[in-house]
């Protein structure tokens, strides 16, 4: 598969990186972005090929992944209008909040148009996915979409009215949790852990809690109630948690998040 990546940044970086290490030599991948510096150290089995030099460079694209940020698409689109009815390529963003239409807004109503929203943990090949594809994509754009994505962790498809939903969860939950692993580290040492100490059993009980859910497939509130013995440890902390509105301020941020990429959608539709 030919793909060709517009913006090198975290993302960009990561998605390459995980397309590398799964296929290798089986992908040819064609690397863009608008600051040169940010090309810098990608590897020599990428080639930097502007997407002007496409056609000169016998380079085309099945795939094109926009890896920018929402501030940032309208001009990456503008370099791809000239050449999407022309290749005939899929576009897929990755910008949060960015509609299907308000892309093909800017390409042609006959654009093959994939928008996702992949997670940071794609950079170890653990990344959460999602993905909704505009109605004149084949069945060709869906293998292509869930080859890239599976390469990085594992993706799913959506209706588009839930990738804003998908953007609160997955693509802002990493965040959560980081605060939720620095905030158990800093109960432990508060207990008397060594720092150190306290950081290692907090993302080892992360790591352990999650692979249960996903290993024994039972419900959360199972996997909590066998561990709570009556008036034990267990539950004097799950109180202390209710206390301060845990299960709420979780719920909130995720619905904050979603709401703030509807917002950005309407602040990028706002610039064009």
């Amino acid at each position: 598969m030919r793909i060709a990546v517009i913006g090198t940044g975290n993302m960009g970086r990561a998605l390459i990186g995980g397309l590398l290490r799964a296929y290798g030599g089986a992908v040819r991948i064609a690397v863009y972005d608008k600051t040169p510096g940010a090309l810098n150290n990608l590897g020599e089995c990428l080639e930097t090929i502007a997407p002007s030099e496409w056609k000169n460079s016998e380079f085309i694209p099945d795939a094109v992944i926009l890896s920018v940020k929402p501030a940032d698409i309208n001009g990456a689109l503008d370099t791809l209008a000239p050449l999407s009815a022309e290749l005939n390529f899929l576009t897929i963003s990755i910008a949060a909040g960015i509609t299907i239409q308000s892309i093909k807004d800017k390409l042609s109503e006959s654009a093959k148009i994939c928008r996702c929203m992949p997670n940071t943990p794609v950079v170890i090949g653990e990344g959460m996915a999602a993905y909704s594809l505009s109605e004149n994509c084949t069945p060709e754009d869906t293998k292509r979409v869930e080859y890239i994505f599976n390469a990085c962790g594992k993706v799913i498809n959506v209706p588009e009215n839930l990738i804003d939903s998908i953007t609160g969860l997955s693509g802002s939950g990493p965040a959560f949790v980081f605060s939720f692993i620095e905030a158990l580290t800093e109960g432990g040492v508060s207990a008397g852990l060594p720092y150190q100490t306290a950081l290692d059993a907090a993302v080892q009980t992360v790591i352990g809690a999650a692979k249960m859910v996903q290993s024994t497939g039972d419900h959360p509130s199972i996997l909590k109630s066998k561990v709570m013995s009556p008036g034990g440890t267990t539950v004097r902390g799950l109180e202390e948690l209710e206390r301060g509105a845990f299960r709420h301020s979780v719920i909130q941020a995720v619905v904050q998040a979603a709401v703030r990429a509807k917002e950005l959608a309407v602040n990028a539709s706002s610039k064009k």
